[in-house]
């Protein structure tokens, strides 16, 4: 069973960069996704834009035509991200062209959802493990607003995974929803998903690999059953007759050979046959333990990268507490939150002024 991924990740000015080298393959090799592989990058596409554009340019003009009152803050959310995927079973029924369809169908779900006009992107990547694709837009109510807050509530989550998975289905794409009803969970970022994944597929590895190894013990017995068989019909005792050309034998190795010619042991064909098959599965055996042991690397690379970014933001939490606890206990909390807004309020007035010499 297939599932109808979608998922949201929210971007502040700072990250928007990044994106954008990963989107639009800007540079020919990347040390945090060892699974792109750049030689099947001329496949990719963007479904928006004709070439390479700036992110942060684009996101500054669609911002600007908003008119807002105010500066927007530089920790604000001004793009958001959406990932749009299934399984690879799921791409491995389809052909190229029906790949193709599927993201652009795909794609008008999320202009219609989002408005086209906020759209920045829209790459699909064909060069990793599984084709998906990363639609970029900006965060605009329908009131004209930045706030992605606001079109991401919880409720409005699980109404775009019912619609998403509605809208496959209608298209013709035999795909399950992607999260049970009422699932109230934060979304998985990128990376975060990409662990998921790669768990899953390492545990569906391990079942392919031994439902491939118990198969290969099953027809090595057979085989080694029809060995044993062989090897007493060449120990069967003949006797050449003194009239004609007829060979005698045992009454008892007479009933062998009938019995195993029953069995059709004597066929050539089924013999070859079988070995193929056996020879089959061995190389079968060893590419699912070569792809097993590479999900388990990347999986565990990937989990060790996670933990030390988590245990990164610890360490920043526990700064921030001594730090606040040192400001308290001089009783500095409030001259620092004075120094900080006039800060803010001297930063705010400088743009305003530059702003105003651009307008001149």
């Amino acid at each position: 069973m297939s599932y109808a991924i979608i998922r949201i990740q929210k971007m502040t000015i700072g990250t928007v960069k990044g994106i954008q080298i990963h989107d639009q393959r800007e540079k020919e090799f990347s040390h945090t996704n060892p699974d792109i592989d750049f030689s099947k990058s001329d496949l990719n596409e963007d479904l928006y834009n004709s070439k390479n554009i700036n992110y942060n340019q684009e996101i500054k003009n669609k911002i600007k035509e908003l008119n807002l009152t105010r500066a927007v803050r530089k920790d604000a959310i001004v793009m958001c991200q959406s990932l749009i995927t299934s399984d690879k079973s799921f791409f491995d029924k389809l052909s190229s062209q029906e790949q193709k369809q599927f993201f652009k169908d795909s794609f008008e779900f999320i202009k219609e959802t989002y408005s086209e006009k906020n759209i920045i992107s829209a790459n699909v990547h064909y060069d990793e493990k599984t084709p998906h694709m990363h639609v970029n837009f900006v965060p605009i109510t329908n009131d004209g607003r930045l706030c992605a807050k606001d079109l991401f509530k919880r409720v409005d989550l699980i109404k775009l995974h019912d619609n998403f998975s509605k809208h496959c289905k209608e298209h013709g794409y035999d795909l399950e929803r992607g999260e049970s009803k009422g699932d109230l969970k934060k979304h998985l970022s990128v990376e975060e998903f990409k662990i998921k994944t790669k768990k899953e597929e390492l545990e569906k590895s391990k079942i392919e690999f031994n439902k491939a190894d118990n198969e290969l013990n099953i027809k090595s017995k057979r085989l080694k059953n029809l060995t044993t068989n062989i090897s007493t019909l060449e120990q069967t005792n003949v006797k050449k007759s003194f009239i004609g050309s007829k060979v005698t034998l045992q009454e008892d190795d007479y009933n062998k050979i009938l019995k195993l010619a029953e069995k059709g042991v004597l066929n050539e064909t089924s013999l070859n046959e079988l070995k193929r098959v056996n020879a089959s599965l061995e190389q079968n055996n060893l590419s699912y333990h070569e792809g097993f042991t590479e999900y388990s690397n990347k999986y565990f690379k990937l989990k060790k990268e996670h933990k030390k970014l988590t245990d990164n933001v610890v360490s920043l939490i526990k700064e921030h507490k001594i730090m606040t606890n040192i400001l308290d206990k001089h009783n500095l909390m409030p001259e620092f939150k004075n120094e900080l807004k006039n800060e803010k309020e001297t930063e705010r007035i400088s743009r305003k002024s530059k702003s105003e010499d651009l307008e001149r």
